[in-house]
């Protein structure tokens, strides 16, 4: 370390020496997570200023090389180094902006597998559906039965494949097989 490094190091613990805390209570609320994480929102808002930083920039750096201009020219270095800066700053926005860009295309990939299970899924209940006018309920039950239903089908009812619980007999317990 330099001496004029360790002069400061000295004269800022000299400073601290003296200091008094006291103590203050911060109060703490503890809510569920659904109130504070709306991510829709929180991305939205995190785009939005990605947006306005960028035009922020954008017109300093117009500004910047308007101000420079003397008779129509502008000298080469301070173009040079205002693009520069310019540039610098955009990288540095754009990886700022890496982990949301990653996080949108992971979160559309995730709708659109979750899109297709549902579309498969209507098309099954649509197919039940028009099962169920076109035939009788008991052949829908056979058919619910027999385990040629859908796995979802089978998902949303547990006990679809284990029968009725009465017998075909009339009585009220079930049988052992």
């Amino acid at each position: 370390m330099t001496p004029s490094l360790l002069e400061a190091l000295h004269w800022s613990t000299m400073d601290i020496s003296g200091a008094e805390y006291r103590g203050k209570e911060v109060p703490l609320l503890v809510v569920p997570t659904r109130y504070l994480l709306k991510l829709d929102t929180t991305m939205i808002s995190y785009c939005d200023m990605q947006r306005v930083l960028f035009e922020e920039e954008k017109s300093a750096y117009n500004q910047a090389m308007q101000q420079n201009i003397c008779d129509g020219k502008i000298h080469p270095l301070t173009s040079i180094h205002h693009t520069s800066t310019y540039n610098s700053l955009c990288k540095l926005m754009e990886y700022c902006l890496s982990p949301a860009v990653t996080t949108l295309q992971d979160r559309l990939k995730e709708n659109e597998l979750r899109l297709s299970m549902l579309q498969e899924e209507a098309k099954q209940l649509e197919a039940d559906t028009q099962n169920m006018r076109n035939g009788s309920p008991r052949r829908l039950m056979n058919h619910g039965a027999g385990g040629k239903s859908s796995p979802t089908a089978q998902s949303r009812h547990p006990f679809s494949n284990q029968g009725s619980p009465r017998s075909p007999s009339g009585g009220s317990r079930r049988r052992a097989c």
